[in-house]
């Protein structure tokens, strides 16, 4: 079945565009005398990485990143692995040393579909790693997964939620985990309507898995259901990154339309607003909020691009490149970045959708993680 939509989705989004911006990201971007810094090579992953994923810290500061490994299929017929790669969890530690911290193991597997697809993850507030199993694309039910973490290490994973369509992101407030929906209802070329899920960590038990209900229609849906978004249809991508500033705003991006909307919630945690904060970029990914330079950091997977976006709304251009294999630290359809220190590092997800606005042609070796030193 994943290679059935894999398939599919490659035809369906190769007669899309996304409809143009009137201001472009670039025209967008700050405007400086400096020469604009270029990604770097951090690391060539193994071949137990295909598509890394999604960052996040853990308790000691280590960089905690997912490979679902989805482009098994992709490059098994390229001859360029003899047999699929499990998917894992990797960690960059303060040495920026890159090492696998967990391996997915058979009992860790959705029953249905056989494998898990772990995509966002969030350090919860009990220490422990929270993770969106999206299984959409492999035919089993979608969970949300706890990694049980002792002295920094894995020791075990839990299923604490499931029900969810399309988990992408993950984030916490406070006690409060917030899920990004990525498709609750689509009708190609019209609109797509996507959200994001609050639920509080007393909820999450491995004893009495939350059951989350389906979407159904705007009156019909689960207790949980935090904010929609309704989104122009050209992808059938909606909320996607998902990041929180110091005041507890709320940012998600909104892929189909190259976007990032604000969420203000009130002093009990009820939703005050809801409004369009950034724009002007093709299909925006992953997001993570900087308490340091106070500012979000967000990739555009389709136009091989990371910026920073300030308290402002406004975009500036970190690092920008076209159609590479990445094997010298240029960006390969950027998955998410992360910023520990004075580093932005970038999991390159390698995806190519057959777009004809998407820079990146095919998946690719090597697989990489790259580094952009910022100056501020």
């Amino acid at each position: 079945m994943m290679k059935q939509f894999l398939k599919a989705t490659a035809v369906s989004l190769s007669l899309l565009s996304i409809s143009a911006c009137s201001v472009t990201a670039e025209q967008l971007s700050t405007t400086t005398s400096e020469p604009l810094p270029q990604s770097q090579l951090l690391a060539k992953l193994p071949d137990s990485y295909n598509s890394p994923a999604s960052f996040t810290l853990d308790a000691y500061n280590n960089v905690l990143f997912t490979s679902p490994n989805l482009h098994n299929d992709a490059f098994a017929k390229q001859g360029l692995i003899a047999k699929p790669a499990t998917p894992v969890i990797g960690m960059i530690d303060a040495n920026d040393k890159v090492t696998t911290w967990y391996t997915f193991k058979p009992q860790d597997m959705e029953p249905t579909s056989g494998t898990v697809v772990p995509m966002g993850l969030a350090k919860g507030p009990d220490g422990n790693i929270y993770i969106a199993d999206m299984q959409l694309w492999a035919g089993g039910e979608s969970r949300i997964l706890r990694v049980n973490v002792s002295e920094g290490k894995a020791v075990g994973v839990d299923v604490v939620a499931k029900g969810l369509a399309f988990p992408n992101a993950i984030a916490w407030y406070g006690s409060d985990l917030y899920v990004s929906d990525t498709v609750l209802a689509t009708e190609q070329g019209k609109s797509t309507t996507s959200g994001v899920y609050k639920v509080n960590i007393s909820e999450l038990s491995a004893a009495n898995p939350l059951q989350f209900s389906a979407y159904k229609n705007a009156q019909t849906y689960d207790q949980h259901l935090f904010d929609t978004f309704t989104s122009n249809g050209s992808l059938g991508f909606g909320a996607n990154g998902l990041a929180f500033d110091t005041q507890g705003n709320m940012y998600t991006g909104i892929m189909e339309d190259g976007s990032v909307f604000k969420t203000t919630q009130d002093e009990n945690g009820n939703k005050l607003s809801s409004t369009l904060f950034a724009q002007g970029m093709v299909a925006n990914d992953g997001i993570h909020w900087d308490s340091r330079t106070q500012a979000l950091y967000i990739t555009d997977l389709f136009d091989n691009a990371v910026y920073r976006i300030d308290l402002d709304g406004s975009l500036a251009l970190l690092a920008k490149n076209g159609n590479t294999d990445g094997a010298n630290g240029e960006l390969d359809a950027p998955g998410e970045v992360i910023v520990r220190g004075n580093k932005a590092y970038v999991n390159n997800f390698d995806a190519a959708f057959g777009a004809p606005n998407m820079v990146n042609t095919t998946p690719d070796m090597p697989v990489t993680i790259s580094v952009i030193n910022l100056n501020d």
